[in-house]
C-alpha cells in the first residue's frame, strides 16, 4: 500500500469514528453555549470536557500546568512522535460564545475521541490540551513560554468563522490596562487640591489618536476607558483605560508598544498623577507557510470542503501565534454557514443550530484528515517543519 492509499485508509477510518461520537460532541457544545464562562473562569466548561475524555478512557491531568481550568489528555503515551490538539472554551464578556469556542473546542474533543478509538492502529501519540483564557491573558502564550509545545510535531485547532480558509493569519497584539492615581477633591470648592486621574487617561488617549497618523495601514490601536470617576463635581482620583495595539509582525509591533507606554507615562507626568500598567503576555503573529496551506487545502479537497482565501484586511489575533514559534501550528477556519462576523450577538445566536453542528463535525474531520496526511507522508511533514523553522528564524522576536 503506497502512502496515498495509507492516508486514504486512515482518514476514512478516523472520519467514521468521528461520526460515531458526533452527537456527544454536539451535546457538549450546546451545553457550553448554554453556560458561557469568560476567560479564566471556565470551571464548568473544562470539567464537562474532562468528564467526556475520561469517560472514553483518555487519561487526563486536570488542572494542568498551574492553570485551574486547563487540562491535558494523553493518547498513546509511549509514542515519541506526537501531535497536539488545542482546545478553546472561553466566552466573551457580555457576548457569550460569540467567538464560537464552544463549537471549536468540542470539535477538538471529537477529534481526540476518534483518534483514541483507533489508538492501537496509530504509530504516533496525541495530546489534547485545554488552553483556556484565549480572549484575555492567553494561557497558550504562557504555556509556550514555558516550553509546553516544544516537542510536538505540530499543533492544531479549527476556529469557527463566516468563511472557510486554510490560510487565516493572525496579527501580533499587545494588551494593557493603564492606570492613573491622583487625589480627589471637590471640583467647585477646591479643585486645586486635587490631581485629576481622568486627565491622565484623556491625555493618553489623545496621544494615541495622534500616533495613528504615523501608523501603517495594517496597524490597529484600540482603547476603552474602564473607569473615569463617579460624579462630575468630584475630581477623580483614579482612572483606568484598556489599550490594544496590533501589527502583522511582532518586530513591527514592539516599537509601537514602547511608544504607547511612553505616552502613558508622559500623561501621568502632565496630569501630576501616578502611572502604572498591567499587561498580559504578548500574543505573537501567526503566519501560514506555503507547506501548511498546501497540506490543509489538500485535506479539504479530500473531504469535499469548499474554501476561499481569507478576506483582505482581516486583523484577528490569537495566542496560537505563540504556539507557532515553538512548533508548526495550524488554525484553519470553518464557516458556520452564515455571514455573521465573530464577536457579534448574531454569531453567538447560531451556536446551537444545525449549521454550527455541521461545522463542528467538518472541523473534526479536517483535523483528522490532517493527522492522516502528515503521519503517512514524511515529505509533507518535513516541509511543514522546515518552513516553520525558517519562519521563526526570520521573525526577529
Amino acid at each position: 500500500m503506497d502512502k496515498k492509499e495509507r492516508e486514504k485508509s486512515l482518514r476514512e477510518a478516523l472520519v467514521a469514528q468521528a461520526e460515531r461520537f458526533a452527537a456527544e460532541a454536539i451535546a457538549l457544545s450546546d451545553s457550553m453555549a448554554d453556560e458561557p464562562e469568560v476567560s479564566a473562569q471556565e470551571f464548568k466548561s473544562s470539567q464537562k470536557i474532562v468528564d467526556v475524555l475520561r469517560k472514553h478512557g483518555i487519561e487526563t491531568e486536570y488542572p494542568f500546568h498551574g492553570f485551574p481550568t486547563a487540562f491535558k489528555g494523553v493518547i498513546n503515551p509511549d509514542k515519541e512522535n506526537r501531535m497536539c490538539i488545542l482546545t478553546e472554551y472561553d466566552a466573551l464578556r457580555g457576548l457569550g460564545h460569540a467567538c464560537g469556542h464552544c463549537a471549536s473546542g468540542s470539535a477538538s474533543v471529537l477529534t481526540a475521541l476518534a483518534l483514541n478509538e483507533l489508538r492501537d492502529q496509530l504509530d504516533f501519540g496525541v495530546d489534547i490540551l485545554g488552553t483556556p483564557d484565549e480572549e484575555f491573558l492567553g494561557d497558550k502564550a504562557m504555556m509556550a513560554e514555558d516550553g509546553v509545545f516544544d516537542n510536538y510535531d505540530f499543533a492544531v485547532m479549527v476556529h469557527m468563522n463566516y468563511f472557510t480558509s486554510a490560510s487565516m493569519e493572525c496579527s501580533a497584539i499587545d494588551g494593557f490596562v493603564f492606570k492613573w492615581h491622583g487625589e480627589s477633591a471637590h471640583a467647585a470648592l477646591a479643585p486645586w487640591e486635587g490631581r485629576n486621574a481622568l486627565n491622565g487617561a484623556r491625555l493618553f488617549l489623545d496621544a494615541v489618536d495622534m500616533m495613528r497618523q504615523q501608523m501603517k495601514p495594517d496597524v490597529r490601536l484600540q482603547y476603552n476607558i474602564n473607569k473615569g470617576g463617579d460624579a462630575a463635581n468630584i475630581i477623580p482620583d483614579y482612572a483606568e483605560a484598556e489599550f490594544y495595539a496590533r501589527a502583522p509582525y511582532r518586530k513591527d509591533l514592539n516599537p509601537i508598544t514602547a511608544w504607547a507606554l511612553e505616552a502613558g507615562k508622559a500623561a501621568g507626568v502632565m496630569s501630576r498623577t501616578e502611572f502604572e500598567v498591567f499587561s498580559g503576555p504578548p500574543y505573537h503573529d501567526l503566519h501560514v507557510t506555503p507547506a501548511q496551506k498546501t497540506v490543509v487545502e489538500s485535506c479539504m479537497d479530500a473531504l469535499g470542503i469548499d474554501y476561499v482565501d481569507p478576506p483582505k484586511g482581516v486583523l484577528a489575533s490569537s495566542d496560537v501565534g505563540n504556539v507557532s514559534y515553538r512548533c508548526p501550528a495550524f488554525q484553519p477556519t470553518m464557516s458556520i454557514g452564515k455571514p455573521y462576523k465573530i464577536h457579534t450577538p448574531e454569531f453567538a445566536g447560531e451556536m446551537k443550530k444545525d449549521n454550527v453542528h455541521s461545522a463542528l463535525l467538518s472541523s473534526a474531520n479536517l483535523m483528522l484528515a490532517l493527522a492522516a496526511r502528515l503521519y503517512t507522508d514524511d515529505e509533507a511533514m518535513e516541509a511543514v517543519k522546515r518552513e516553520n523553522i525558517a519562519m521563526r528564524e526570520a521573525a526577529e522576536l
